[in-house]
Protein backbone atom coordinates (compact mmCIF):
# COMPACT_ATOMS: atom_id res chain seq x y z
CA UNK A 1 0.00 0.00 0.00
CA UNK A 2 1.37 3.26 -1.12
CA UNK A 3 0.59 6.59 0.83
CA UNK A 4 0.29 9.28 -2.20
CA UNK A 5 1.35 12.44 -0.70
CA UNK A 6 -1.40 15.32 -1.91
CA UNK A 7 -0.10 18.36 -0.36
CA UNK A 8 3.25 19.81 -0.31
CA UNK A 9 3.75 19.79 3.60
CA UNK A 10 3.29 15.95 3.92
CA UNK A 11 -0.16 16.19 6.08
CA UNK A 12 -2.54 15.22 3.61
CA UNK A 13 -2.41 11.65 1.82
CA UNK A 14 -4.83 9.68 -0.32
CA UNK A 15 -4.28 5.29 -0.64
CA UNK A 16 -5.85 2.46 -1.54
CA UNK A 17 -7.69 -0.12 1.03
CA UNK A 18 -5.39 -0.11 4.00
CA UNK A 19 -3.75 -3.28 5.07
CA UNK A 20 -1.36 -2.62 7.71
CA UNK A 21 -0.94 0.39 10.21
CA UNK A 22 2.94 0.21 9.39
CA UNK A 23 3.31 2.89 6.14
CA UNK A 24 0.91 5.17 8.44
CA UNK A 25 3.08 4.77 11.19
CA UNK A 26 5.87 5.59 9.15
CA UNK A 27 4.07 8.22 7.42
CA UNK A 28 2.92 9.91 10.65
CA UNK A 29 -0.53 9.64 9.79
CA UNK A 30 -2.81 10.17 13.05
CA UNK A 31 -6.09 10.51 11.27
CA UNK A 32 -8.02 8.17 9.10
CA UNK A 33 -11.03 8.92 7.08
CA UNK A 34 -12.15 5.29 5.48
CA UNK A 35 -14.83 5.82 2.89
CA UNK A 36 -15.17 1.95 1.94
CA UNK A 37 -16.92 -0.92 3.19
CA UNK A 38 -15.59 -2.53 6.22
CA UNK A 39 -13.84 -1.37 9.21
CA UNK A 40 -9.98 -1.28 8.87
CA UNK A 41 -9.14 -3.67 11.25
CA UNK A 42 -5.16 -2.67 11.45
CA UNK A 43 -5.74 0.74 13.13
CA UNK A 44 -4.54 0.98 16.57
CA UNK A 45 -7.02 1.18 19.21
CA UNK A 46 -5.03 2.74 21.94
CA UNK A 47 -5.88 5.86 23.81
CA UNK A 48 -5.42 8.92 21.17
CA UNK A 49 -3.01 7.12 19.13
CA UNK A 50 -5.57 7.37 15.57
CA UNK A 51 -8.60 9.58 14.89
CA UNK A 52 -10.62 7.07 12.78
CA UNK A 53 -13.66 8.72 10.66
CA UNK A 54 -15.68 5.39 9.03
CA UNK A 55 -18.10 6.91 6.30
CA UNK A 56 -18.92 4.66 2.89
CA UNK A 57 -19.95 6.39 0.25
CA UNK A 58 -20.63 4.78 -2.74
CA UNK A 59 -18.74 5.37 -5.73
CA UNK A 60 -21.17 4.70 -8.77
CA UNK A 61 -22.17 7.56 -11.34
CA UNK A 62 -25.67 7.47 -10.62
CA UNK A 63 -25.99 8.36 -6.57
CA UNK A 64 -24.40 11.64 -5.16
CA UNK A 65 -22.88 11.26 -1.94
CA UNK A 66 -24.25 13.31 1.12
CA UNK A 67 -22.32 16.31 1.11
CA UNK A 68 -22.98 18.23 4.41
CA UNK A 69 -21.42 15.25 5.98
CA UNK A 70 -18.83 15.03 3.43
CA UNK A 71 -18.09 19.24 4.23
CA UNK A 72 -18.15 18.50 8.22
CA UNK A 73 -15.74 15.94 7.74
CA UNK A 74 -13.41 17.91 5.14
CA UNK A 75 -14.04 21.25 7.22
CA UNK A 76 -12.54 18.59 10.55
CA UNK A 77 -10.05 17.20 8.75
CA UNK A 78 -8.43 20.89 7.55
CA UNK A 79 -8.74 22.67 10.86
CA UNK A 80 -6.73 19.29 12.36
CA UNK A 81 -4.14 20.29 9.84
CA UNK A 82 -3.83 23.67 10.52
CA UNK A 83 -3.43 22.27 14.27
CA UNK A 84 -0.59 20.10 12.72
CA UNK A 85 -2.20 16.20 12.53
CA UNK A 86 -1.60 13.66 9.16
CA UNK A 87 -4.48 13.18 7.44
CA UNK A 88 -5.09 10.03 5.05
CA UNK A 89 -8.44 9.89 3.07
CA UNK A 90 -8.92 6.34 2.05
CA UNK A 91 -10.83 3.94 -0.19
CA UNK A 92 -10.56 0.86 -2.12
CA UNK A 93 -8.14 1.79 -4.97
CA UNK A 94 -7.40 5.31 -4.11
CA UNK A 95 -9.27 7.36 -6.64
CA UNK A 96 -12.49 8.20 -6.40
CA UNK A 97 -13.62 9.10 -3.35
CA UNK A 98 -10.40 9.47 -1.22
CA UNK A 99 -9.61 12.29 -4.06
CA UNK A 100 -12.86 13.44 -3.67
CA UNK A 101 -12.48 13.98 0.20
CA UNK A 102 -8.65 15.02 -0.20
CA UNK A 103 -10.36 17.67 -2.21
CA UNK A 104 -12.83 18.77 -0.67
CA UNK A 105 -9.89 19.15 2.44
CA UNK A 106 -8.06 21.33 -0.03
CA UNK A 107 -10.69 23.35 -0.71
CA UNK A 108 -11.49 23.68 2.93
CA UNK A 109 -7.40 25.09 3.26
CA UNK A 110 -7.92 27.80 0.63
CA UNK A 111 -7.48 26.22 -2.99
CA UNK A 112 -10.04 26.86 -5.41
CA UNK A 113 -12.08 23.51 -6.49
CA UNK A 114 -10.17 22.97 -10.18
CA UNK A 115 -7.12 23.52 -8.68
CA UNK A 116 -7.64 21.10 -5.69
CA UNK A 117 -8.96 18.64 -9.20
CA UNK A 118 -5.39 19.57 -10.68
CA UNK A 119 -3.67 18.78 -7.50
CA UNK A 120 -5.09 15.38 -7.38
CA UNK A 121 -5.01 14.36 -10.77
CA UNK A 122 -1.15 15.46 -11.33
CA UNK A 123 -0.37 13.52 -7.95
CA UNK A 124 -2.56 10.46 -8.51
CA UNK A 125 -2.88 10.06 -11.80
CA UNK A 126 -6.03 8.66 -12.81
CA UNK A 127 -7.57 10.25 -9.55
CA UNK A 128 -11.13 11.69 -10.03
CA UNK A 129 -12.16 9.35 -12.95
CA UNK A 130 -15.95 9.82 -11.89
CA UNK A 131 -17.24 12.67 -13.48
CA UNK A 132 -19.91 13.58 -11.13
CA UNK A 133 -17.62 13.46 -7.88
CA UNK A 134 -15.01 15.66 -10.59
CA UNK A 135 -17.86 17.98 -10.59
CA UNK A 136 -19.10 18.43 -6.91
CA UNK A 137 -15.20 19.25 -6.71
CA UNK A 138 -15.00 21.67 -9.20
CA UNK A 139 -17.79 24.26 -7.59
CA UNK A 140 -16.86 23.03 -4.33
CA UNK A 141 -15.55 26.85 -2.57
CA UNK A 142 -14.35 26.62 1.39
CA UNK A 143 -18.04 28.63 2.25
CA UNK A 144 -20.57 26.62 1.03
Amino acid sequence: MDLIQIDDDGQLFISPALDSYGPLEAGRVDVVIDLEGGLDTCIPTLPERCLYVYFRIGDDDERQPTMNKLRAIARMAAALIRDGHVVLSHCEMGFNRSALVAGLILVELGLPGPVAISRLRERRPGALYNPNFAALLESATADA
